[in-house]
């Protein structure tokens, strides 16, 4: 198995994301520009798994200056065939640790029920860092449909750490 490094992304990887997300079910296609602006404005807190300077997974996430103990998993995605076992999960725990060490209390995610790939992310990386898993409403259907298109409602999984994780500094 070949080498594969995890870092912030910066603009040049910018090109690679938003091919990943075209390419992947599920995802909320976004503009080119928004990758761009993950990758600049959002670069700290997001990351990618690079093998021979190709990216071949993802993770775009923030910590909201309203809400600094909160470190939110956006998208993730890698490429299909990728041959790196827990490449996703390994990914979104190198993130999450790094945040862990700036001070984030807890990681959330919106999702979609049916969701079985990022509902077992969230389930293994609660495990992994012995949090505790809850779950509620953040976005009726309602809202988030229009007359021309129907979306699911989003559910917000937030994995609570505990506090001795979570005040440690790595």
């Amino acid at each position: 198995m070949k080498h594969v490094r995890f870092q912030s992304p910066d603009l040049s990887h910018a090109k690679a994301i938003t091919s990943l997300v075209q390419g992947t079910t599920r995802l909320d296609k976004n503009s080119s520009y928004t990758y761009a602006l993950w990758c600049t404005h959002f670069s700290s807190q997001s990351a990618v798994a690079v093998r021979d300077e190709e990216v071949i997974a993802f993770l775009t996430a923030f910590r909201s200056p309203e809400r600094p103990e909160s470190y939110f998993l956006w998208q993730t995605a890698a490429k299909p065939r990728h041959g790196v076992q827990a490449l996703g999960i390994d990914l979104v725990e190198f993130a999450v640790k790094r945040e862990i060490s700036r001070g984030a209390r807890y990681v959330e995610a919106s999702v979609d029920k049916e969701n079985k790939p990022i509902r077992l992310v969230m389930k293994t990386l609660c495990k992994r860092l012995s949090g505790h898993l809850s779950e509620e409403l953040l976005y009726s259907s309602e809202l988030l449909s229009s007359s021309d298109t129907e979306h699911h409602d989003e559910t917000l999984m937030r994995i609570s750490l505990p506090f001795d994780t979570a005040v440690q500094r790595t």
